[in-house]
């Protein structure tokens, strides 16, 4: 059945078309690191035109972004495929053959791609906290263990490839694009041309599921669209192909964690000492963000009294990294979830009975934080996700089957995990313009209701979860609610969306603006208006070391995943069987549109699992073609349930909760499945292959 859009829904970026519309084709370099760069292109024909860094109208950079992203390389390369400039003229085709046969003459230097071991000069950011005696545990301790847990790339799928339309409309130059922070795109787009933000509208197009890809990198593309629109007095339009989207936009970040603990004879955590090395590629202005997430989730939801942690950002001569899903957290989270596991293992204890051990109680805290206000809703999830997954039978029956017969590699060998985690409302700590949302409401005489706000740029859950929000307080039908475009001339310009702001914060502005008009409904004549605004309070300073321990759960989603998996003991290749999800997140509004968002998020954090890790290195296309996400033949079972939250009717995020706890579930069900640690995701059949021929 085809999927009706919504009467408010968003244009495609690739069916919009305006009078007179040029197109451009990027020119890119073709060796990642290089200096004093000049191109040189063929002689073109009438009517198209080549847009070097030569004709920037302002500082060749954008200057919204932290350290200043280049729009075009010009004075140096920092990785193959960089944007040097742009083929314009009327037909796409011709422009893609001109831009081919575009070269560029440069000074050729050696490529930083190491970055575990890496100099000084590639940090990007880094970050430590300590908290206790760390040292001293370790001295008078003699269950210590160390590990390294590593992560790799892995491609958003967006369902529309990057691209950018500029298009002049009267006296004020419009941004089409599909963003996650569209108000980032209009400071850079004006950066880049030295011209006022009031100059720059923003009109998002479709965004579909973004998962935090779009959170900068659209603000380059549009600005070099925004630079040919200029130039050309005409509208412009940059589209990727999915192949070009695919090699040359950022990816989830390469991570190596070194976990190092001291425990007691029973499995208490005594003291934690992480290192963690995040690869950002080339360029990512979020880079501190990255790191503060992951410092925060590196003790999970675990109790330490020792705790030290150093973080490094670290640059290499590849396309950007940056986040999926959720940012930073998912690498920190699989690490000690592992590392818990690979210590159950060592001690002879089940995983589930050292996490318990271990859990954060009411009253404690780590980091010297505020002590905890509440009891995590660990037992609850618990108890429950082991009931409907029958987990505690297969883990026993699965290391009967490992005892009985330990050398057998015939037939299908299984596993199954569970893991605890949770998804905060935390909020942006990057330096720049702070992340504030913001809300207006208007019920008119006929009893409906607009709702002016920038994050109406969000998927059709969240719109479907503000509807019924909005309908329950007004008690009105929930289609005489509609969102006004959220264009930036016409709302308020906000902070970048992500599924968990969208549903936490932005919820509550729209709840309080709704009851505000509802108090005053029956005493004042309609039309009524309300406004709300907030500014998410960040969490650390620019320097600063981030916002670890309880404070971090205050706003938190729960979630348990248990994750069952097969492996074909031939070919190596792991299938996931069933995956089971026990989820508290507040008030849920609309429980199908809920599950419906958690399953996709599992079908990602899923494919991030099992498919074969991106090479930036690759051959043109051969990556695009063999990496990808599960089919359908491939989908496991996915069950999800929901329990009533303790602490607030408030809806809060769920959306990333999948990248946080499917991943370290699916590897804990793969160490069981092999009896092996392999400390590393993902994992094919032809890497499970070669660890177990390694026994």
């Amino acid at each position: 059945m085809k999927r009706e859009r919504s009467a408010d829904a968003l244009p495609l970026l690739g069916a919009l078309r305006f009078p007179g519309m040029l197109y451009a084709s990027t020119i890119r370099s073709t060796v990642p690191r290089a200096q004093h760069v000049e191109i040189k292109h063929p002689d073109l024909p009438p009517g198209y035109r080549c847009i070097a860094p030569a004709d920037m109208l302002a500082e060749n950079a954008c200057l919204a972004l932290p350290d200043g992203i280049p729009v075009f390389a010009c004075g140096a390369i920092a990785y193959a495929g960089e944007a040097l400039g742009l083929i314009v003229g009327p037909d796409a085709a011709i422009c893609d053959e001109l831009a081919r046969g575009t070269e560029a003459a440069y000074e050729e230097e050696d490529p930083e791609f190491e970055w575990e071991s890496f100099s000084s000069s590639q940090i990007a950011f880094r970050c430590s906290t300590e908290f206790g005696d760390v040292d001293q545990v370790f001295d008078t301790c003699q269950n210590i263990d160390r590990a390294v847990y590593r992560n790799g790339i892995f491609d958003h799928h967006y369902s529309e490839p990057m691209g950018a339309i500029a298009n002049w409309e009267y006296d004020k130059l419009a941004i089409y694009c599909a963003s996650q922070w569209p108000s980032h795109v209009r400071r850079s787009v004006a950066a880049a041309l030295n011209a006022s933000e009031e100059d720059i509208v923003v009109r998002p197009t479709e965004l579909g599921r973004a998962l935090d890809g779009r959170l900068w990198f659209p603000s380059v593309v549009a600005a070099q669209a925004g630079i040919a629109a200029k130039l050309c007095r005409k509208p412009v339009r940059i589209l990727y192909t999915r192949e070009e989207d695919y090699l040359r936009t950022p990816k989830q970040a390469r991570s190596a964690i070194t976990v190092k603990t001291a425990i007691d004879d029973q499995g208490r955590l005594l003291a934690l000492d992480a290192r963690i090395i995040i690869n950002i590629g080339a360029y990512n202005p979020m880079a501190e963000e990255l790191i503060h997430q992951a410092m925060a989730a590196i003790t999970g939801i675990y109790r330490c009294p020792a705790v030290r942690i150093e973080a490094y950002a670290i640059r290499s001569n590849i396309i950007p990294l940056g986040a999926m899903g959720s940012i930073g957290s998912t690498h920190a989270f699989f690490s000690i979830e592992a590392h818990l596991n690979h210590l159950a293992k060592k001690l002879g204890k089940a995983p589930a009975e050292v996490k318990a051990l271990n859990i954060l109680a009411k009253g404690s805290s780590n980091f010297g934080s505020k002590p905890l206000d509440y009891e995590i809703p660990f037992a609850k999830i618990h108890r429950k996700l082991e009931k409907i997954s029958d987990y505690r039978r297969k883990y026993a029956s699965y290391e009967l089957v490992k005892k009985r017969d330990p050398g057998s590699r015939e037939g299908v060998i299984r596993g199954i995990a569970l893991t605890v985690g949770y998804q905060t409302g935390r909020s942006f700590s990057q330096r720049g313009p702070s992340s504030s949302y913001s809300v207006e409401t208007t019920l008119d005489r006929d009893l409906r209701l607009i709702i002016k706000t920038q994050a109406a740029i969000g998927s059709e859950s969240l719109k479907t979860m503000w509807r019924k929000t909005a309908a329950g307080i007004l008690s009105i039908p929930e289609q005489n609610i509609s969102f006004e475009r959220p264009d930036s001339d016409a709302v308020a310009g906000g902070g970048p969306l992500t599924l968990s702001r969208g549903s936490s914060l932005v919820t509550k502005l729209i709840d309080r603006t709704c009851r505000s008009i509802q108090k005053r409904r029956f005493r004042e004549s309609l039309p009524l208006s309300a406004k709300a605004q907030t500014k998410a309070l960040k969490a650390v300073e620019a320097s600063g070391a981030p916002a670890l321990g309880a404070q971090l759960f205050d706003s938190a989603s729960w979630c348990g995943t248990a994750v069952e998996i097969e492996v074909d003991a031939l070919s190596g290749d792991p299938k996931p069987i069933a995956v089971w999800m026990v989820v508290e997140a507040g008030k849920i509004v609309d429980e199908n549109m809920a599950r419906a968002s958690l399953r996709a998020s599992a079908i990602s954090a899923l494919s991030l699992c099992t498919r074969g890790d991106f090479d930036p290195h690759g051959g043109e296309g051969e990556q695009y073609l063999y990496e990808r996400r599960l089919g359908l033949a491939e989908l496991p079972f996915i069950g999800i349930e929901f329990i009533d939250a303790d602490r607030s009717v408030v809806p809060r995020g769920l959306g990333e909760l999948p990248f946080i706890t499917v991943p370290a579930a699916f590897y804990s069900a793969l160490t069981q499945a092999l009896g092996i640690d392999p400390r590393q995701l993902p994992l094919g059949g032809s890497e499970i292959l070669t660890l177990l021929e390694a026994q």
